[in-house]
This record gives structure tokens, sequence and C-alpha cells, in this order.
């Protein structure tokens, strides 16, 4: 029996109700493992290959198995979770079928989990939703919050991409992938920015731009809907929302003239005053400048310095947003401006991992979206006098067909392209764009690119090309990040 939003929060789980999760391993279903764990439900699931994630799993107390067969599915079973990465034809997805057991999508799953909170704060957006979601956790953590989080990335310090905590707070990325954050009612909802993507799923944009204002829509008349002033596509969904209004800018030092649903106005709006780049700490990796200094500005009245940790204008605003939920969960400003200026960012979004021997500084970095591309080089720009080499791995083929000429303007600014070929993720090959295709409009559009397939002859022509005081990015979703293991020299 599959379950939807109506008919698995009608589901009754008791204490110790067993939970068997297809794809146990993913960043998120390793998650909502996790997290149900630690509701005292006992869980069992299965992966392909062992990982970091399964061993931690393995470690809290549940059952993986490495293989999809159907006897690993029996009737001692209460609900099985599954990703929409496994095919229909799964033999343990058929088995429970077969069985009669609830059946859930991850997605409504997280809805159902998110459902037991009374103060769920969901992350939506483009770009820019692990960086807020750790950074909302990372506030709410050091005010002694005690939150739980579900995050696309490991969060320093914590050294996991899920929070278990006792409070009735809840912090999770909202994807809209397949609409999937339309499973969630949260509490307070942000949204970051609107801007085509996934339109192997939405078809057009405006399926998209509707599937954000649902997402407005879903938010109760006492909560929060938290929206970016510099997105126009993402202040359009103040109007179909009952929530009160919260907006930020870097730009507008006061409140958009927007509405929403009720007529209400902007109930408080985020502004970053003069923001300045700073040095990074002297514990960083590598000595370059990093993170921006602010003057936050709520309803026109000096808050405080923000202190930044990470690079780029574009988490000032992730910053911004990250207070404007923090406030609206009542957290005191003092621990919201401690919590920002001690955030050291999430894991492979503009990481810093290390040091070439000639000095290079090595940056990991998750962008795959011609905009996330963009600004992770202008923040590379600003922070180094040497260049910048890119190393690009294109994230599925649809992507790189959509968008390869705005991947071209995007990887304007790199004075050195080294392109990869494109990670397929859930895609087939249907042959219509290739890495070799983009490197003939890459060069027809005047960019210093070279095509290299192999990950070991990538590493071997940074080292000869990357020297002192140059940056080196290794952008993309896939796998691109462990060229950083044959660059980077232990640091003494």
């Amino acid at each position: 029996m599959e379950l939807n939003d109506q008919t698995v929060r009608e589901l009754s789980l008791s204490e110790g109700a067993l939970i068997y999760f297809i794809g146990i391993g993913g960043s998120s279903m390793s998650g909502l493992a996790e997290i149900s764990l630690n509701r005292g439900y006992r869980v069992s699931g299965s992966d392909m290959s062992e990982s970091s994630a399964t061993l931690k799993l393995r470690q809290l107390g549940a059952a993986v198995n490495i293989g999809h067969v159907a006897e690993n599915v029996d009737k001692s079973i209460d609900l099985v979770v599954y990703t929409v990465a496994i095919s229909k034809t799964n033999p343990e997805y058929l088995r429970a079928l077969e069985l009669g057991i609830p059946v859930v999508e991850r997605g409504v799953f997280l809805g159902y989990i998110a459902g037991h909170f009374e103060k769920t704060v969901a992350v939506a957006g483009v770009h820019g939703k692990t960086t807020t979601t750790s950074m909302i956790a990372s506030v709410l953590l050091n005010a002694g919050m005690d939150p739980s989080a579900h995050i696309g990335g490991v969060l320093p310090g914590v050294g996991s991409s899920v929070i278990t905590g006792g409070s009735s707070y809840f912090v999770t990325e909202a994807c809209e992938y397949h609409r999937n954050f339309l499973h969630i009612l949260p509490f307070a909802g942000i949204i970051l920015n609107v801007e085509p993507e996934h339109l192997d799923y939405f078809k057009t944009f405006a399926n998209m731009k509707e599937a954000f204002a649902a997402f407005a829509g879903n938010i109760p008349k006492n909560g929060y809907l938290i929206l970016c002033a510099d997105s126009r596509h993402a202040l359009a969904c103040a109007k179909k929302t009952c929530a009160n209004l919260i907006t930020y800018s870097v730009k507008r030092k006061k409140a958009p003239c927007v509405k929403n649903a009720l007529g209400k106005k902007v109930f408080a709006h985020f502004y970053a005053k003069d923001p300045v780049l700073k040095a990074l700490p002297a514990d960083s990796p590598c000595d370059f400048k990093a993170g921006f200094t602010y003057t936050l500005i709520r309803n026109g009245s000096d808050v405080g310095t923000v202190n930044l940790r990470i690079p780029g204008i574009y988490n000032v605003l992730d910053s911004l947003a990250a207070a404007a939920a923090a406030w609206s969960l009542g957290c005191p400003d003092e621990m919201i401006l401690k919590g920002m200026s001690e955030f050291t960012g999430a894991k492979r979004r503009f990481e810093v991992v290390g040091c070439t021997e000639k000095g290079a500084v090595v940056v990991s970095d998750y962008a795959h979206h011609p905009s996330e591309i963009k600004v992770t080089i202008e923040a590379a720009k600003q922070n180094t006098k040497g260049r910048v080499i890119a190393v690009f791995q294109p994230h599925t083929y649809s992507r790189a067909l959509r968008f390869k000429r705005k991947f071209a303007k995007a990887l304007k600014k790199a004075d050195l392209v080294i392109l990869t070929e494109i990670y397929a993720a859930r895609e087939k090959d249907t042959g219509r764009i290739s890495s070799a295709d983009l490197e003939k409009l890459f060069l027809r559009k005047k960019l210093p690119v070279t095509l290299i397939s192999n990950f070991d002859d990538i590493a071997e022509k940074v080292k000869k090309e990357a020297g002192e005081n140059d940056i080196v990015l290794l952008l993309g979703a896939g796998t691109v990040n462990q060229i950083s293991a044959s660059l980077v020299v232990p640091s003494k």
C-alpha cells in the first residue's frame, strides 16, 4: 500500500516499530534513518555498497543489508521508505507491496517526520539551501535551543548531516525536485531564490514557479514566510501565503512593497549594511581572505555586527535568511550574531580542503548550476591576487544540454577551465550532449578550456599549472571532489 501525505499522517507507528529504508546510505535517507532511531523506532535497510553513512548507522543500531533482494523484506517490517532513485521494479519495493506493508516515498516521509515538531523551518530555493540550513542549525545549537536538523551536507563541529535534538525545533532543506517540498507544512518557510532548474521534471519555468507558490501557501497564518527581496520570483510568492512576511536583502534598505494573501505588509525586513571583505582567521588551512563583516539591520535598527567566516556576497544573503529564521523562532539577537560569526561553512560549499605543494589553495564546491558557478568563481576572484583555475564536472546530461551557453558565460571569469566528463547521476546518455560538445562551445566563446577525462591526468595538469596565490576550484555535484586527494599536501 503506497502512502501519500494524508494517509502517512494517519499512520500510527508506536515506539519500537520497524522502518526499512531502501537506499539507506543516501545523504537524505541516512539522515532520516538516524532521526527515526532517535525517535525510538527500530531501523533496518539496504544499499548497493558500504559507505561511511551505512557504517555509522550500524554503530547506532541499524541493521543494514548490502544489496537489494526480496528476502530482506518480511512481515516484521511496519513501514518501508524508498527514494525515487530506485526503480519501481526494485525487488524489495515489490516484495513490500506483495506483503501489504505500507510504503512511502522519501519526501513524503520527511514531511511525516517534520509533522512531529511544533516549529519546523523549511529552507527552499535553487541555490543556498545547504548553507542556510546549516547556518540556522548552528545558530540554534549555539543558543542552546537543542534543534533537530536534516541537512544536505556535513555540518562542521557535528560531523554529520543530521542533528537529533530534543526540542520542538526542526530545520530541514526543502527540495523542489518532484515537488518534494510540498510534503512539508512548515512553521517558517524560506525561499532563497527561484530560477529555472530541474526542467527535466518541471518542463517549464512557469510550472516551477507555481510549485514555489504552493510551498508558500503551505505555511500557516501564524507562521512566517521568509523571502529574498533581491529575487523577484521569490517575492512573487508573497501573495500566495496567509503567513507573516519577512524579507531580507543586500540591496534594499527598506522592505519591498509586497503584501500577503490577506493584504498584510512585510512584518520585518533584514538588511546587510556595508558588507566588507575581511581576513580569514589564523586557523584556516591556507592563508587568504574570505568572509564578509557587516552590520545587521532589522526594520531600520542596528542589531549588531556579523563576522562571517565564509566567502561570497551570496553567503551574506544566506546569513540574512538564517538570521530571520532564528529570530522568528525567538532566538536572542546576541545568539544570532554569535552563531553566525562562529559558523565555518558546510562541507563542499566553498570548502577549503588544503594547499598544493606549490601553495595553491584547493577549494571543493558543490556548484553545478550556472548561477552557483558564477558566484563561486567571483568569490574566488575576490580572495586571491593569483589565478582561478576551475575544474568543472557537469552534472546530468539534461542540465548540460539546457544550460550549455549559460555554463560558458558562468565560467568566463576563470583564468583556466579544465572540463571533465558529464556525471550522469540518475540519467542515461542519449547522445544529445557530451563534454566534447561543451568544449567546442567553450572554445568558440574564447574560454581557456581543456577537456581531460581522467582524474589522475587532471591532477597532474593542476599541479603543473597552479602556483602560489592561485585558487583551484573543484566544481560539481558529482565526484570531482575526489581529485583533491591527489592535490593537497599534508599541512605542516
